[in-house]
């Protein structure tokens, strides 16, 4: 080798340790860029040649130093898992804020929810059982009953605005992760040209790859690595991103449940992972059980005040069955709000076997004649020697007001378990509607104080006895306000649960990022040691040059000067 090859060796060493520089300064001006992964250079020492020549050797031990690659520090297995992790915390972070917006919205305990409507909608029928004759009891009982309805309708629309929100939410989700696609498959695309034309694309797949990590997050997407640097993006097992490709996902909100379809084809994609995966759960399971399980609160709400307050019923003891000797026992009865008719019902003795069965024939057909056939039904039952229970039930739709008939026995004989209102008529419901979003007052009740059922017919309607029997309801462990706390104990739970998943998700996600922040994490202390490493060696390089310089200015400017 000569001296002039020795300057080519030192020129490729300041090369290769400027690079480094130049790298080790890339490295610690991205320490905090998202994302970044840390590279270093690959040095490998060049040879001597290896071809053999006529009449010449070569008799050096190399050429010097060249960069082979400049390495990008990233661990695939750890991506893998990464996009795992985050998607499943993504689907328990959405979670938890939906039960998080839902004990808001219930706001349990306070002053202002439907726990503190129910105390107060019992209290008020205390209050009337105290003062019967009282018009202010029974008005300020209305106000509550109708403040109580009102609160399950307030809940039921705010949890159905939820679900629209979350749709809507979901809605620019899918069109983030159909941007956030395509941008994935033009740097894939990039990548590959430039990996193909022997160009450096780290940075580019750094890029590419915090996009890859951010659809994870989103959707719950998988990703696998591809050629040329490439990666291949899945949902649920269906490509998302396919190299340079990319394919788009719609939201089907119309149907039932709503879904995330392909566009290419309209099949569902199966997406259970990720934000997207958890804002499917809330519109199609969590925001409608805890609807439906409302609505069950709010119809045990209305049967059990409306069993109390609006049935048409009666007992006729066990010794006063026989009533043959009370002549006509009459009743009048009035079908949808119309007017008013007469029931009468010949007394008879019913205590025989067939006393049930008689009374029901004579008061089915009583009925029938007052407000035609089919518009209620009679029902009658008790073995002999045991009370006779009469019911009148009305069909379908209809509503049946019942009330005495002047100063005859019959309303008190037959039906006088059936609650009265101050005005002497029963059979009123308190409440209508098939769920907690149509939970009302009955409008027969509304406005009304006197509609207020605080007796019963056999007693008279300011006995309070019935006012009485509606407020233990507030005790009952069946009843709607121990179904109401069973609900709010239920989401208490629930969100309970979801914070422990969470708190447990987040920590192994957090793990994995560690572990991936060893791997590619920019650490600024190994780096100035890299630069101090570097330095020296380029330091190094140009005091060598800088020998060889010398040692050749002696040979050519010195040598064969002795004799001039």
């Amino acid at each position: 080798m000569s001296n002039f090859s020795a300057l080519h060796t030192a020129l490729s060493s300041l090369y290769a340790q400027r690079r480094g520089l130049e790298l080790a300064g890339h490295n610690i001006a991205n320490a905090n860029t998202e994302g970044y992964s840390r590279q270093r250079i690959d040095m490998v020492n060049v040879g001597p040649p290896l071809s053999p020549a006529f009449w010449s050797r070569w008799n050096g031990d190399g050429r010097g130093v060249e960069i082979q690659d400049v390495v990008r520090y990233r661990d695939q297995f750890l991506e893998i898992r990464a996009a795992l992790e985050h998607g499943a915390k993504g689907h328990l972070e959405q979670a938890r804020q939906v039960l998080d917006r839902l004990e808001q919205l219930f706001a349990e305990p306070g002053d202002v929810g439907l726990a503190r409507q129910f105390v107060d909608f019992w209290a008020g029928w205390d209050d009337v059982a105290n003062n019967p004759a009282d018009p202010a009891a029974r008005t300020q009982l209305i106000e509550r009953a109708r403040t109580l309805a009102t609160g399950f309708n307030e809940a039921a629309a705010a949890i159905a605005q939820l679900r629209s929100d979350t749709i809507s939410e979901l809605e620019a989700l899918v069109a983030d992760v159909n941007a956030t696609a395509a941008t994935v498959a033009q740097l894939n695309e990039t990548i590959k040209n430039a990996e193909i034309a022997g160009l450096s694309s780290n940075d580019l797949q750094d890029q590419r790859d915090l996009l890859a990590n951010k659809l994870a997050g989103m959707i719950g997407a998988t990703i696998r690595p591809g050629e040329w640097g490439q990666v291949n993006v899945y949902v649920g097992g269906t490509p998302l991103v396919s190299e340079d490709r990319a394919e788009a996902l719609q939201l089907d909100a119309g149907s039932s449940p709503v879904v995330i379809r392909w566009v290419k084809d309209g099949f569902a994609a199966s997406v259970s992972s990720g934000t997207a995966g958890g804002m499917l759960e809330a519109v199609n399971s969590t925001l409608p059980s805890y609807l439906a399980d409302l609505d069950t609160v709010a119809a045990r709400l209305r049967d059990d005040v409306n069993a109390l307050h609006g049935a048409i019923t009666g007992e006729i003891a066990a010794a006063d069955r026989d009533q043959s000797a009370a002549g006509n026992l009459e009743f009048q009865v009035a079908l949808n709000g119309g007017g008013y008719a007469t029931v009468t019902v010949a007394g008879a003795d019913w205590s025989g076997a067939g006393g049930a069965a008689a009374l029901q024939a004579a008061l089915q057909a009583a009925v029938d004649g007052a407000i035609g056939p089919g518009a209620a039904t009679v029902t009658v039952t008790g073995a002999p020697g045991e009370p006779l229970s009469v019911a009148i039930t009305p069909t379908g739709t209809n509503s049946l007001t019942v009330r005495a008939n002047g100063a005859n026995a019959g309303f008190a004989t037959l039906l006088g378990t059936t609650a009265v209102g101050s005005d002497g008529v029963g059979g009123r419901a308190m409440f209508t509607g098939t769920s907690a979003a149509t939970l009302a007052l009955a409008s027969g009740v509304d406005g009304n104080p006197a509609a207020v059922a605080a007796g019963v017919a056999g007693g008279g309607p300011l006995d309070g006895s019935r006012a009485l029997d509606l407020a233990e309801l507030a005790t009952s462990a069946t009843g709607a306000d121990a179904l109401y706390r069973s609900f709010i104990v239920a989401l208490g739970v629930d969100a309970q649960t979801t914070d422990r998943r969470l708190d447990i998700q987040t920590e192994a996600t957090s793990r994995v990022d560690e572990a991936r922040n060893a791997v590619s994490g920019v650490n600024i202390d190994e780096e100035m040691v890299n630069m101090i490493q570097f330095q020296r060696a380029y330091e190094a390089a140009a005091r060598y040059m800088t020998t060889i310089d010398q040692l050749l200015d002696t040979l050519v400017n010195r040598t064969g000067v002795v004799g001039r």
